[in-house]
């Protein structure tokens, strides 16, 4: 491992730690999303909203927001495992072929409430639809379909700011 990679890590598990205690203290947190894994129901560049939620309150199709490995994950629930003790969620981003390990109570930092794209807060939906599905598919396939949507997303929107200035 590089001196810079070393740095990267200690940074992100800071980053880590950080938006954990931020969540304890206050309740919410906003973070930035940087991959693809959730395309198309998350992109690069929304803003997340995330409050803190206790296991029992989270549902199949809710995401959460949960720390691994010094890395902070948004991924959606698909089940609920483990006994009444222990409880886990099993999760996996829209965008990857398999799932994710279970996430412990430990894990768990929150839910995902609303993201902030394109000027207007929206809910997560729980479920994708069809077109969504297909696009999810595609994306889980090829990494380099995940950069190809979302340069086209970003171009896209970028035409549409420009296109609503000229607009009267």
């Amino acid at each position: 491992m590089s001196r810079d990679d070393a740095t990267l890590e200690i940074v992100q598990a800071a980053k880590c730690e950080l938006a954990e205690n931020a969540l304890r203290l206050f309740g919410s947190l906003r973070l930035r999303v940087t991959g693809f894994s959730m395309l198309p129901a998350i992109w690069p560049g929304d803003l997340l909203l995330i409050r803190r939620q206790a296991m029992e309150q989270i549902l199949p199709g809710d995401i959460v927001l949960f720390a691994r490995d010094g890395r902070l994950i948004a991924h959606r629930v698909v089940c609920k495992t483990g006994d009444w003790a222990t409880p886990s969620l099993i999760t996996r981003g829209d965008a990857l072929p398999s799932f994710d390990s279970a996430v412990s109570a430990a894990e768990l930092l929150g839910r995902v409430c609303g993201m902030f794209r394109a000027g207007e807060w929206i809910e997560p939906r729980k479920r994708l639809g069809f077109g969504a599905r297909v696009l999810a598919l595609l994306v889980s396939r090829s990494g380099r379909a995940a950069g190809i949507f979302s340069r086209l997303r970003a171009a896209w929107l970028r035409a549409g700011k420009r296109k609503g200035l000229c607009q009267n």
